[in-house]
């Protein structure tokens, strides 16, 4: 790389590290993921004059937050009929605009939207010109179908920035720690090693990618680079540590969190993890189509915390579509609010779980968390 290149780079770096809100976020607060969702709802309050003169001066709490989102999405809404083919057609079918959302409640008039909309027309969805686009990832999950989604530099700064926010609640907290990240089987077109290790650049930690199927070069990697947390697949590092047991002792190598995405994890399988590792085991929940990291475990590891200012998130009975209590088990149903490329209002995200209103034992009591996630049945 040339100097002007290398400077270029530089330059680019310093302005995103200066934008990422989860750098000012202290990794000893109860819960880092809590407080840095807080601290960008009170940033969008504060430079929102409308936003503000709705809210006023009140005490931020459960109900603050609450109103905020539904002016968010109301707001969203509009954007999207003016912006998005697909939503402008499916709202003047149904005879809906954002002045008939009142309450939460109002959002069971809206269509829910539907995964095999997306995979048939992605670009029906976007709301910006496509020199706009920074990237675009497809991913067919856990569904089979492909889907395409799209997203603005901005927007994948704002997915480092919650990713570093994430990463803290799961216990980086200083430059000695290195996260070790192993995705050997991801075969979607975004690579997590990728995200994981630009966030981990951007918060000043250190960061190994090994995508190796041999047990001892991923040992030789954890010892050579002092990896303190690990990521990676559930069923990679279910095999990796039962592959291992013989190898370490509990501890031995100073590992201090191991988190499991992209797939389940079963109590059996975390139970045998922690064993061999001698420390505890989270689970992250994400999408590529709501951004990739949506929800991560804190220590408690009573249900994920989410990504509390991007998301409106609804339980509904999958077959009436009818908004369940906190509690109730029902479909996950997710509005990305803050998205200006490919906003998705209501989506259909066919996972169940419920919603857990309850502050966490972590220290949380503003932000959400939804309980253990499985497929819904076709």
């Amino acid at each position: 790389m040339s100097l002007s290149a290398r400077i270029n780079t530089a330059v680019r770096m310093n302005v995103a590290k200066r934008r990422l809100e989860s750098r000012k976020i202290d990794s000893g607060t109860a819960n880092p993921l809590e407080q840095w969702g807080l601290a960008k709802i009170r940033n969008d309050i504060k430079s929102n004059k409308e936003l503000k003169a709705f809210l006023g001066n009140r005490e931020f709490d459960r109900e603050l937050i609450n109103d905020y989102k539904l002016f968010r999405f109301k707001e969203l809404m509009g954007y999207v009929i003016e912006n998005s083919p697909f939503y402008k057609d499916l709202y003047e079918k149904a005879g809906m605009d954002p002045s008939q959302i009142t309450s939460y409640t109002d959002l069971e008039k809206l269509p829910l939207t539907e995964q095999q909309k997306l995979a048939e027309h992605p670009y029906h969805f976007l709301c910006v010109s496509r020199k706009e686009i920074a990237r675009e990832f497809t991913s067919s999950g856990t569904t089979n179908m492909l889907k395409r989604m799209a997203y603005t530099q901005d927007e994948l700064l704002e997915i480092v920035d919650s990713v570093i926010s994430g990463l803290k609640m799961a216990g980086m907290d200083s430059k000695e720690d290195t996260l070790q990240i192993m995705y050997p089987t991801i075969t979607a077109t975004w690579d997590p090693g990728l995200v994981l290790s630009k966030a981990c650049a951007l918060a000043g930690y250190n960061s190994v990618i090994n995508d190796s199927l041999d047990v001892n070069e991923q040992l030789r990697t954890m010892r050579e680079s002092g990896t303190t947390l690990i990521i990676g697949t559930s069923s990679f590092l279910y095999d990796l540590s039962k592959a291992v047991r013989d190898l370490i002792e509990p501890g031995e190598l100073g590992i201090k969190r191991i988190i499991c995405s992209s797939e389940p994890l079963t109590p059996s399988m975390r139970e045998e993890i922690e064993s061999i590792w001698g420390c505890k085991t989270l689970r992250q929940w994400g999408m590529t189509e709501l951004g990739l990291a949506n929800a991560i475990e804190c220590s408690q590891q009573d249900g994920f915390h989410l990504n509390n200012p991007d998301f409106l998130v609804e339980i509904i009975d999958p077959k009436t579509g009818k908004q369940l209590a906190p509690g109730e088990e029902g479909e996950l149903v997710v509005t990305t609010l803050r998205r200006r490329c490919m906003p998705l209002i209501r989506y259909r995200t066919r996972d169940i779980t419920s919603l857990i209103d309850e502050p966490c034992q972590c220290g949380a009591c503003l932000d959400q968390r939804i309980s253990d996630i499985k497929r819904m049945p076709p």
